[in-house]
């Protein structure tokens, strides 16, 4: 896979280096992105192991093409493991949000389908994500919208269940995380994927997070939201959204994770099926 130049990211759990390899045919290069699982302070070289392996497991036997293609995991000459992925030279959402200020609406209904057609399929594979955030949906150069990082996914269902397992803990992504992970108790996280979409979509549409914390009292802009999405003139920020999504987003984000819609409940709808996507992604 040729050899590591720039570090292109960092989180809690490794650092993502871009890869460069020379065509065999001599005819320009090949770019792979690798991550680079870092020992965390008590681990043992088998905990380790295991944490490596299962991030790869689940990744690699994941494929569509809003889903980052993992190609492969080995040892570096130090010892470290190191997942070989497709490199995206788009960045991520986060950095094109920045930039932007905001999307038009048209764009981010276009990548909120995208996000939501690699979500159904990450879901119908028995897994939930448990750690979508901008930063984590990567972007090829032509508009493809890739779902990445699953250091925090869990496998919720096994090919031969019906039941979805409930998951527990909650990673360091306000405003991102739903309600229901701060009540101390085991919860849905097909559900909870399904609300950090809701919140990355308003993002996209408003340049900005409406709430830091979901939490009610704690947080009296997540506070507001509670009660305005319950009075007839509804939250400003989502009644001002095309007409034919106010009742989805809705639904997405609604407190409650047994009445919230899923993943292919929202591309079953009439405004997700009448989202029209880019070239690019047209095929997803």
């Amino acid at each position: 896979y040729g050899k590591c130049r720039e570090a292109v990211g960092r989180g809690a759990f490794g650092i993502v280096l871009v890869s460069c390899k020379k065509k065999e045919n001599g005819a320009g290069e090949e770019l792979y992105a690798v991550k680079k699982f870092q020992r965390q302070p008590k681990e043992t070289e088998r905990m380790y192991m295991r944490r490596s392996m299962a991030e790869f497991c689940v990744s690699s036997a994941l494929s569509h093409p809003n889903v980052i293609r993992t190609l492969d995991l080995l040892k570096d000459a130090k010892g470290d493991y190191c997942e070989v992925m497709e490199f995206c030279t788009g960045g991520d959402l986060r950095g094109l949000v920045r930039s932007a200020g905001k999307l038009k609406w048209q764009e981010a209904d276009c990548f909120f389908k995208q996000m939501m057609r690699g979500v159904e399929h990450i879901h119908e594979m028995g897994v939930a994500h448990l750690d979508l955030k901008p930063e984590n949906l990567l972007l090829t150069g032509d508009g493809l919208l890739k779902i990445s990082d699953f250091g925090h996914s869990e496998c919720v269902r096994l090919a031969c269940e019906e039941d979805v397992h409930m998951v527990s803990g909650i990673p360091d992504s306000d405003p991102y995380v739903a309600p229901e992970e701060y009540t101390g108790e085991e919860f849905d996280g097909l559900a909870v994927d399904v609300w950090a979409c809701g919140v990355i979509y308003l993002a996209m549409i408003t340049g900005r997070s409406l709430w830091r914390t979901a939490k009610k009292g704690e947080d009296a802009s997540y506070a507001r939201y509670l009660e305005e999405r319950r009075q007839q003139e509804g939250f400003g920020p989502i009644e001002w959204l095309p007409g034919v999504n106010v009742n989805i987003i809705y639904c997405i984000l609604d407190p409650n994770p047994s009445r919230r819609i899923t993943a292919s409940h929202v591309l079953r709808s009439e405004w997700g099926r009448e989202i029209k996507l880019c070239k690019a992604s047209e095929g997803s």
